[in-house]
């Protein structure tokens, strides 16, 4: 592998010089027209259906709000409703917002919550795997309805996924209408969609919470990172989000605000391990392509050092233990470890890569393969786009054969409680775990059930330490969201959450 970290250093040091050729123009972002680009586009307008909710919500979560959010600084909070759980945990009694209104003008009741948590539980694939261990949900008053639980669920608040739509709404305008002109509670309304390019917004009048600054919005499909830095250059639009990492110190230094946002989810090779007749079905194969990357080469050749790698998860999270050792980059070792599992001289093997928006996620898929070339692996590779993406995942762990290897983003590290990414990722009732693995199902099952944080830890920590010794995955690198903004404007981002853009965290010198 000699002579990759130059060649990586000199693609990031000739992107650099390529995005800030030319003159940068500063122009001033105004509250009555601010636009936003983002990389994100909704798969549907309609969060209770969404098959890919961290897409979708980027911009939809601006419409549509939920029971309880989660503020700036990571803290879970009440939202359209307070919420109390039991002392056993079977249950969350909800104490609903009144004189709260929808866009439409019906009054948001107890009626709407069962609507949107029925429509979830058949639409939203996320809000299935999410809601589980839900038993039923009673209505005690208009304003008033408890969520029971089949067994104590301590994952459910910090997931932040029961968005709530207008059971009126529905009922008089009916699906297509429902779906195409989206009603919510939240502090912007729907003015107009355009696909590929444009949803359109503007500040809901009755809206129960505090007026936010920005009046009327636009926020742009862009895909391409390098044309939503452009366009920030160019004075087009207020703020951006996952700017590439090579591009962050630059713009601050010609004069537009950056936030730096440590968020999930990980960049990291996922394994599908049910199928005895593949490689990497013998954990030996899947530890010797973590000693075939040189991981921290990647971070500082193609994303600027920005983001940083953690075997599970980050200092200070629950099961954060500092005694597991890493995968060092040791090619020899991965030599050794594939002809032990009887692959002296490598083998063919499919890699999807995640083609979603997450900024230097393609690059780290490319060195990815030459890494693995160099100890054998001939990785074949399939670019898809997040809903495919996705689609394909689920197919694959349905199928008795399926033959999955990815260089992907999941839930890893840097959550509000890591329950939620085991939950997501590795546990075998979720149809997006490509994992398997009893003793881990036992233990994630345990932690879930465990309303003490420190007591939930400590099974974290089992789980996490069973999961490193098997090589669950190959983690690369946590993101780290970049959101770069024009002068004059200002952006805080959500802690311990996926990336959005509220924009009423949106404000002006």
């Amino acid at each position: 592998m000699t002579g990759f970290r130059p060649l990586l250093a000199a693609a990031a040091l000739s992107a650099l010089l390529h995005s800030f050729s030319g003159t940068t123009a500063l122009a001033q972002a105004t509250a009555d027209n601010f636009v936003v680009a983002v990389a994100e586009e909704p798969d549907t307008l309609d969060l209770t259906s969404t098959g890919h909710a961290p897409g979708a919500r980027v911009s939809l979560e601006n419409i549509t709000e939920g029971l309880w959010r989660t503020t700036t600084d990571g803290k879970v909070v009440p939202g359209l409703a307070s919420f109390e759980l039991a002392e056993d945990g079977m249950s969350v009694l909800f104490r609903l917002r009144e004189g709260v209104k929808f866009h439409s003008g019906d009054e948001f009741t107890a009626e709407d919550v069962v609507f949107s948590h029925e429509r979830m539980a058949k639409r939203a694939p996320q809000y299935v795997r999410r809601a589980r261990n839900v038993d039923r949900l009673e209505i005690v008053d208009k304003h008033t309805v408890r969520l029971v639980f089949s067994t104590p669920d301590a994952g459910m608040l910090p997931a932040r996924g029961f968005s709530i739509a207008s059971k009126a709404y529905f009922d008089r305008v009916g699906e297509e209408q429902f779906v195409r002109h989206p009603v919510g509670t939240g502090p912007y309304e729907f003015v107009s969609y355009t696909p590929g390019t444009s949803l359109v917004l503007k500040r809901f009048d009755g809206y129960w919470g505090d007026k936010p600054p920005v009046e009327n919005a636009t926020i742009r499909f862009v895909r391409e990172a390098t044309t939503r830095v452009a366009q920030l250059q160019a004075g087009e639009v207020g703020l951006t989000m996952d700017v590439p990492y090579v591009d962050a110190a630059p713009l601050k230094q010609a004069g537009f605000g950056t936030e730096l946002l440590a968020a999930h989810p990980t960049v990291g090779i996922q394994f599908l391990n049910t199928n005895p007749d593949v490689p990497w079905h013998d954990p030996r194969v899947r530890r010797a392509m973590a000693h075939a990357i040189d991981r921290q080469a990647i971070i500082n050749g193609l994303l600027q050092g920005v983001p940083k790698v953690s075997e599970t998860v980050t200092e200070g999270e629950l099961g954060y233990d500092p005694s597991i050792e890493p995968n060092a980059f040791d090619p020899a070792l991965a030599r050794k470890l594939l002809a032990e599992a009887g692959y002296p001289q490598g083998f063919d093997m499919p890699l999807h890569v995640w083609g979603g928006a997450f900024a230097g996620l393609r690059e780290t898929a490319e060195a990815v393969v030459l890494y693995l070339q160099q100890v054998g692996i001939r990785a074949q590779v399939q670019t898809l786009d997040a809903s495919q993406f996705l689609t394909m995942l689920r197919e694959q762990i349905a199928a008795p054969n399926g033959r999955y290897v990815g260089v992907s983003a999941m839930p890893w590290a840097n959550q509000s409680d890591p329950i939620e990414a085991l939950t997501i990722a590795f546990y075998s009732r979720s149809p997006f775990a490509a994992y398997r693995n009893p003793a881990v199902d036992t233990l994630i099952a345990k932690a879930n059930t465990l309303l003490d944080p420190q007591a939930r830890g400590e099974v974290l920590r089992e789980a996490f330490a069973l999961m490193h010794e098997d090589t669950a995955i190959v983690p690369l690198w946590n993101f780290v969201a970049v959101y770069a903004m024009a002068p004059g404007v200002r952006f805080t981002p959500t802690q311990k959450w996926f990336p959005v853009v509220q924009l009423r965290d949106v404000t002006f010198d």
